[in-house]
């Protein structure tokens, strides 16, 4: 009995640890890079992240990414206007409007969700996102370079603390991904978030994804990919965005303060200072 209750007191001791730990993580990496309250504002609420997967952060100086998957559905007619999205379909089709909702990082998505994506990095850079399909046998498409382009923010794609940056661009049409399998054995999408110090030279962006060369990808991959650890906010699935984090996602000029919410989703990566990082995020499809 005694040895019992010894390992539960350590088990529990080892769990408020833990905890404390992933709450000093965010508060110092992330949060604390974002610009702080107006003087009077209501102090933000507890906020507890768990730890959910992958590598464990190494020593040395952290690189914090947030990221947060909408999954969208149609708004109700009693729901808020602040928290609604209205939907732009290509010209001529009908447009309505939805609610974007949290999920988890790695939730499966079934053919016909409509999901967006929304990026936040605590330090100055450049964010590339890549899409490819993954098949059942491992294999993948060819890389297409989903943002920036020309329909979004007209390809400005710089990143900063408090600064949120939407996938697609609200004002894109359309604005939102459909999960839609173009094989039968597509298991899924893998993006890549690549976060650069200084602009990639040499890319012909335009209005419509670009296919890079899967060479020069591999390069991209080899020279700045990293491992991550994973957590996720704990209560935060299912919740519908902010009135403040439509704002911010709408307009470069407002910043997301200390007081607002958080990403769903945030990673840590032990990077040098200032150098760029390439972090995979799966999309599962769900048969």
């Amino acid at each position: 009995m005694t040895r019992h209750i010894a390992l539960m007191f350590s088990t529990a001791c080892a769990a408020a640890l833990a905890q404390e730990g992933t709450r000093q993580l965010w508060n110092t990496e992330f949060l604390s890079q974002r610009p702080p309250v107006k003087q009077g504002a209501a102090p933000q609420k507890p906020i507890t992240y768990r730890p959910v997967g992958g590598a464990a952060p190494g020593a040395g100086p952290g690189v914090m990414v947030g990221v947060t998957i909408w999954k969208l559905r149609n708004a109700m007619p009693s729901e808020a206007s602040g928290a609604r999205l209205l939907i732009l379909e290509k010209a001529g089709a009908s447009r309505t409007e939805t609610v974007p909702e949290r999920i988890e990082a790695g939730s499966p998505l079934a053919p016909g969700d409509r999901v967006r994506l929304t990026v936040e990095a605590p330090r100055g850079g450049y964010l590339y996102v890549i899409d490819r399909e993954q098949y059942a046998d491992g294999s993948s498409s060819a890389p297409y370079l989903i943002y920036p382009n020309f329909q979004n923010r007209a390809g400005d794609n710089a990143v900063a603390p408090g600064r949120l940056i939407e996938i697609p661009d609200r004002h894109a049409e359309p604005n939102h991904f459909v999960i839609r399998p173009s094989r039968g054995d597509q298991t899924g999408e893998l993006l890549a978030l690549l976060v650069t110090t200084e602009p990639l030279k040499n890319l012909a962006i335009g209005p419509d994804p670009l296919e890079l060369n899967k060479d020069e990808y591999a390069a991209w991959e080899k020279k700045w990919a990293v491992e991550a650890q994973r957590f996720e906010l704990a209560g935060g699935p299912g919740k519908p965005w902010t009135e403040k984090e439509s704002l911010a996602g709408a307009s470069r000029d407002t910043r997301l303060s200390q007081g607002d919410a958080m990403p769903q989703t945030l990673y840590r990566v032990t990077a040098k200072p200032g150098g760029s990082i390439l972090l995979k995020l799966p999309l599962p499809i769900r048969r």
